[in-house]
């Protein structure tokens, strides 16, 4: 075994929020999700979800970026999780992953682009996970020309 990752959650009956902690780390307040009767200035095991994802996939492609020496400037990822009825109650079946890559010095896109992709199919959440990825690059060179 590489690791073992520990959270712990403590919940009291008279309140909705839960506490969320891992050590050495800052606590997190997690509640349900408005939909489910939640707070929505919370977190919830949802969003936590879709951070793991977007999170996740940044930090894959930036290993990836400096292992085969590739400049870029910035990366923003959004990652809609869909949560629908299944047969067995509710699950996550879809997630589309949207990046905007700024890229700075390189001409040619297509290495950035197969990187991208490389990363939606090396992160460690997602090959965890049982649901469809789509991924929607947008990439976007600042240089001067």
């Amino acid at each position: 075994m590489l690791a073992t990752y520990t959270t712990v959650t403590t919940g009291r009956a008279d309140n909705i929020e839960l506490n969320l902690t891992a050590e050495k780390k800052e606590s997190l307040t997690v509640t349900p999700p408005p939909q489910f009767q939640g707070v929505e200035d919370k977190w919830s095991p949802e969003d936590l979800f879709s951070a793991s994802i977007s999170s996740c996939y940044i930090l894959t492609f930036k290993s990836f970026a400096q292992f085969q020496k590739l400049a870029w400037t910035n990366i923003e990822v959004k990652a809609d999780a869909h949560l629908e009825k299944v047969e067995k109650g509710f699950a996550f079946t879809k997630v589309d992953i949207y990046v905007n890559l700024e890229i700075c010095c390189e001409g040619n896109v297509d290495p950035y682009l197969e990187l991208l992709y490389k990363a939606k199919d090396n992160c460690l959440v997602t090959k965890s996970m049982n649901c469809e990825f789509s991924l929607h690059p947008k990439i976007k060179n600042t240089a001067k020309k």
